[in-house]
């Protein structure tokens, strides 16, 4: 059923859009700003699970096993 459809139908709107209008233009940059926040938490999050590590090995080492 989907076959049966136009190409035109399936594409996403940023594989259509003109690179010299101002939609294509915005679209663009709000893919690079999507990209930027995304690399912004995954920073955020290996940050966290750096400090965790780091408080874990602290806390190892000022309590060693019997």
């Amino acid at each position: 059923m989907i076959s049966a459809f136009p190409s035109t139908f399936l594409a996403c709107a940023t594989c259509l859009a003109d690179k010299g209008s101002l939609v294509g233009q915005a679209q663009g940059f709000a893919i690079l700003f999507m990209l930027g926040l995304l690399a912004f938490m995954f920073i955020c999050a290996a940050g966290i699970v750096f400090s965790f590590v780091r408080r874990q090995r602290k806390y190892a080492s000022m309590n060693p096993a019997v």
